[in-house]
């Protein structure tokens, strides 16, 4: 590539070609203000599909944020989880981005089908079951991360997307510099927090509980979404098996509810037909005991004539022989 790159409105032109001649930009998802990284969906012209493209800007040699962001996204590289999309490659200057280009690494992901998170409350906040569904893959991917000391820096709504299997997905992993493990709780909170209340919380502002936008959402759910993003000497959540635990707990009692509304009422006198919804073509059959006894009593008189049928025919034939 000859010469720097130009940005417009602080994004990279679609069409541009990066990463070498790799990469073909097709269409901008935003920037991630933590460390200037334009997040887009790119072709990948020598895997031919489309990926995730996480876009450190400026020059590496004279950023040391840049080296750092590329440096952990490594370790994500070896987490396989479905929530959070694999890293196929790391390219820094000199190894996978010409010198000239502009921009100081390129961290690639399989792409993410489906939506941005933003658009799932677009209108209106999810149920509190829907918000526990989509939010618990990504929570349990953060948390094996965590287990293995990596961070995701998750804190951030445009590097998350929902999958067509209807879950939240890392979409664009290479977590900030600046970023801890804290921050992972911390995003993690924040985005359960939009997901019950429509609104992103603003760091440090005034929190309305979710159970107050929601009436519907559970106590301990409200709670775990305002404690998650609050600062640890404040009550604050410090880890994500924490979230997780109360994830499951509400998820569990929606399904014994569902469950319970379900089963038959022993005291309700409708007819088992009608309760199943099958349909009948001719009348259902009735349980009537004078029939059963008519029925009966014509069968052993059946069974009485093939006794005599079969005696008549014995004897005859003995009669014969003799």
């Amino acid at each position: 590539m000859g010469g720097v790159l130009r940005a417009v409105d602080g994004l990279l032109p679609p069409g541009t070609v990066i990463g070498d001649g790799r990469y073909r930009l097709l269409e901008p998802v935003g920037t991630d203000e933590r460390d200037n990284a334009q997040l887009w969906r790119a072709r990948d012209g020598r895997l031919e599909r489309d990926v995730a493209l996480t876009v450190l800007s400026g020059d590496c040699s004279a950023s040391d944020t840049a080296r750092q962001t590329l440096q952990r996204a490594a370790p994500v590289s070896r987490l396989m989880h479905p929530g959070i999309a694999p890293v196929l490659t790391v390219s820094s200057v000199g190894d996978g981005v010409a010198r000239g280009e502009g921009i100081a690494g390129i961290i690639a992901a399989e792409w993410t089908r489906g939506t941005g998170m933003t658009d799932v409350v677009a209108r209106e906040p999810v149920t509190p079951l829907h918000a526990c569904l989509l939010f618990e893959p990504l929570a349990d991917a953060v948390a094996l991360a965590h287990r293995r000391g990596v961070v995701l820096g998750v804190g951030h709504p445009l590097r998350v997307r929902v999958t067509p299997a209807g879950t939240l997905r890392l979409a664009f992993p290479g977590p900030p510099a600046e970023v801890s493990l804290i921050d992972d709780v911390r995003g993690l909170g924040a985005i359960l927090y939009f997901l019950l209340t429509g609104s992103w919380p603003t760091p440090g502002g005034p929190l309305v509980s979710p159970q107050e936008v929601q009436p519907a959402v559970p106590a301990e759910l409200s709670d775990v979404a305002i404690r998650s993003v609050a600062d640890v000497s404040a009550g604050g959540i410090r880890t994500c098996d924490s979230i997780l635990r109360v994830l499951r707990l509400v998820s569990e009692n929606a399904e014994r509810v569902a469950t319970a509304t379900e089963l038959p009422d022993d005291n309700d006198n409708t007819p088992a037909t009608e309760k199943s919804g099958a349909v009948w073509i001719t009348k259902p059959p009735v349980n009537d005991a004078a029939r059963r006894k008519k029925l009966a009593i014509a069968v052993a008189v059946l069974v009485l004539i093939s006794i005599g049928v079969i005696v008549w025919i014995g004897a005859t034939v003995i009669g014969t022989f003799l």
